[in-house]
């Protein structure tokens, strides 16, 4: 399954989640220049996150990190980590991406499985991630079960079970190799700056916003503000205002029945010509074409 847009909250959550009550696992195939911004935008969800690239090269953000990988390398990603993915100069770019809640895996809360095995991973903070390289043996038997796990996909009952034995040879994989991946990754500290914000954008980003109104808020000087962003998240302010107001006005467009007016002035646009304006240089089509065609697939 193709996606096409992250649907997020205002603290950037993903929604809905992923599989199923009952089995918790969804398969995606991602044409990263199909997303409505041409890039998968910076979210976070519950499930751990499993991804190879399929064709050109993908740059991964996690948190502060940059990562750029090759056609058959991957990345394991943790639980509620901030993240997001782009082709790398430009590059035409695809992934398959696994996600899956660790109760997948976990056995019955409170069980010695999900106390000893599981959570003290899920909750590490330093675990933020892991590069799947196809040159590193243990991590090249991780892609190859990935590539397993995808022919499969289509489940009946038979490859449920073999695709959640195939989840647990992974997570002892990762377990094994553990104190090496710790070891070999030397964890940025991200400013603690960015987190207020992102929460003031995240909560005023209908409004007019000012960089001298966000920086007395933020209790910082407006070159502060600037350079820690830019610093964190690889993006000015700026950008990711826009951004952020373009992805929030592509999900109302898909599920609501406000005008492109109603719709331009909600997500903080100054007038319906300067949002058609940016919504067409960001994805190529205008605010109704977008919502004609994504209601016909």
């Amino acid at each position: 399954m193709q996606v096409y847009d992250i649907l997020i909250d205002k603290r950037r959550k993903e929604i809905p989640p992923h599989g199923s009550f009952d089995f918790p696992l969804a398969v995606y195939t991602t044409q990263i220049n199909r997303n409505v911004l041409g890039f998968i935008h910076w979210h976070w969800h519950d499930e751990l996150q499993f991804c190879i690239v399929t064709s050109g090269t993908v740059q991964f953000h996690i948190n502060n990190h940059v990562l750029v990988l090759p056609e058959g390398d991957g990345l394991f990603i943790n639980a509620e980590q901030l993240h997001k993915a782009e082709n790398f100069q430009g590059i035409d770019s695809s992934y398959i991406c696994f996600d899956l809640h660790p109760r997948l895996i976990s056995s019955f809360e409170g069980s010695l499985i999900n106390k000893k095995y599981i959570f003290p991973y899920t909750q590490n903070r330093q675990f933020q991630y892991s590069v799947l390289s196809q040159s590193v043996s243990w991590q090249k038997e991780i892609l190859d079960i990935l590539c397993d796990i995808y022919e499969k996909h289509e489940f009946s009952l038979e490859q449920e079970f073999s695709i959640f034995v195939n989840f647990l040879q992974i997570w002892g994989i990762l377990q094994a190799h553990f104190s090496d991946i710790i070891k070999n990754f030397s964890p940025k500290i991200q400013s603690q700056n960015i987190k207020p914000i992102i929460e003031y954008i995240d909560n005023h980003y209908s409004e007019h916003l000012e960089l001298e109104d966000l920086a007395r808020n933020v209790g910082l000087a407006k070159s502060t503000c600037c350079r820690e962003f830019k610093k964190n998240m690889n993006c000015t302010i700026f950008e990711y205002v826009t951004n952020y107001r373009l992805s929030r006005s592509a999900m109302l467009l898909l599920s609501s029945d406000y005008t492109i007016t109603e719709i331009a002035g909600l997500c903080g646009f100054d007038s319906s010509s300067y949002f058609i304006k940016k919504f067409k240089a960001k994805t190529g089509v205008s605010p109704s074409s977008y919502r004609k065609s994504r209601m016909n697939l």
